[in-house]
């Protein structure tokens, strides 16, 4: 990967964020303005990649700004975060979103080093 696909990662990071932050910011406000309610709250486990405290802390702080979710705790050895999610339809997909954030996220934080790289440095996901 070139600096110049990584700087254009990094310019185009925050759109990411705010259209994550508007899509789920809509979602709630619907089920508020909306008769009943479609929350279906849990606490979800989800294994991540990030390594170093910089990476968990903005993955940690990117999940609780988007509305309905929000970090609870976090763990170092494995590298795991508790996330309370507000719709969570099944965990696995809510895994799933919270992955393809990290990824977004490691993209952004390791310049010289892909997506593969990072999935070579634990094995698996």
């Amino acid at each position: 990967m070139t600096y110049l696909t990584w700087a254009l990662r990094v310019l185009r990071f925050p759109f990411y964020a705010a259209g994550e932050i508007v899509k789920t910011s809509c979602q709630v406000m619907w089920d508020i303005l909306t008769p009943g309610s479609s929350a279906t709250p849990a606490f979800v486990e989800v294994p991540i990649r990030a390594r170093s405290d910089f990476e968990v802390t903005m993955l940690a702080n990117l999940i609780s700004l988007t509305p309905g979710t929000v970090t609870v705790a976090v763990r170092n050895e494995p590298s795991t975060l508790w996330v309370h999610g507000l719709y969570v339809e099944d965990r696995e997909s809510f895994q799933r979103g919270i992955h393809a954030m990290e990824d977004r996220l490691l993209e952004v934080t390791r310049p010289t080093g892909s997506k593969e790289d990072a999935l070579d440095e634990v094995g698996q996901r």
